[in-house]
């Protein structure tokens, strides 16, 4: 005849395998859906707008230095290259959209033939930086 004997409090285990496979599944989705945001490398001084307001997603950032140069993931490149940057952008996030960071004594010239290489590139949600009118 076989006794039993009532379980002791120490003999009992608890198997966290499952949960902590949850949060290794958990942790691999949120890496494979998050976006990074891409720097352009320079924080010109942006122009004060009334009607500043900010811009939740955007994953390509642009630079305008005071000088025309144009800086994008940290480097300074030319205007004939942004066609091919933003096609490899929007082949990245199909859902892409461009923010332009111009200094306020940037030329405006070269704002437009930015945003006309950004625009042939194939993203046409294109925004413009702005600092808040504290008036």
């Amino acid at each position: 005849m076989t006794v039993r004997r009532p379980r002791d409090e120490e003999d009992t285990e608890i198997n966290i395998t499952p949960m902590l496979d949850i949060v290794f599944i958990m942790l691999i989705f949120f890496i494979v859906t998050t976006s990074f945001v891409k720097e352009p490398g320079i924080n010109p001084r942006r122009p004060t707008a009334a009607t500043a307001t900010e811009k939740a997603r955007a994953n390509v950032l642009i630079a305008i230095a005071q000088t025309g140069q144009i800086w994008m993931d940290k480097r300074s490149v030319e205007l004939n290259q942004i066609r091919t940057l933003v096609e490899a952008a929007l082949a990245e996030n199909p859902e892409s959209s461009v923010v332009i960071i111009a200094d306020e004594q940037a030329d405006s010239g070269v704002l437009i033939d930015l945003m006309d290489q950004i625009r042939l590139g194939g993203i046409a949600n294109i925004a413009i930086a702005a600092e808040p009118d504290g008036s």
